[in-house]
């Protein structure tokens, strides 16, 4: 098989969650063509194997290959997110912004991190800024941070 037939197997396995399939797949495309997407794709598959540090490696790899290669922030930031390492999701999340990314889910991510680390202006002054998107808002409903927020809203605004 070439590279995109071997790319192309590699997703349809994960997509079927035949991780395993999907991993052999996904490195016999690397031993032919190292790219921030194969890598990418290769920790989204560790990290459904639940392979968290191989995750990682490979969010990493698919960094150093390309600075600009937003999905890799965005994943990387999301695996440390969900193990509380808050200050690095903080700075991968802000990269992917300036890089470009435009998702409200990134930003209810984003003052997530802000409200875990203390940061209450921060993570206020972007709600507000940010209040009247429905995706933000069921982000935030999800992270469980919505009432938090408007606590802190009101209370400064009577201040």
């Amino acid at each position: 098989m070439n590279f995109e037939e071997l790319f192309r197997e590699a997703y349809k396995a994960a997509e079927k969650g035949e991780f395993e399939k999907a991993e052999d797949f996904y490195k016999q495309c690397l031993s032919l063509r190292q790219t921030p997407e194969i890598w990418n794709n290769l920790g989204n598959v560790y990290r459904r194997m639940e392979k968290v540090a191989r995750a990682i490696e490979c969010y990493q790899k698919a960094i150093e290959l390309d600075r600009d290669y937003v999905p890799a922030y965005v994943n990387l930031a999301s695996t440390l997110f969900n193990l509380e390492r808050y200050d690095n999701t903080k700075l991968l999340l802000l990269r992917a912004i300036q890089l470009g990314m435009k998702d409200q889910r990134i930003v209810a991510m984003l003052i997530a991190c802000h409200l875990a680390l203390e940061e209450f202006i921060q993570a206020v002054d972007l709600y507000i800024s940010n209040m009247h998107d429905e995706i933000l808002l069921e982000e935030l409903n999800e992270y469980g941070v919505l009432e938090q927020l408007e606590d802190l809203r009101k209370s400064w605004r009577k201040s």
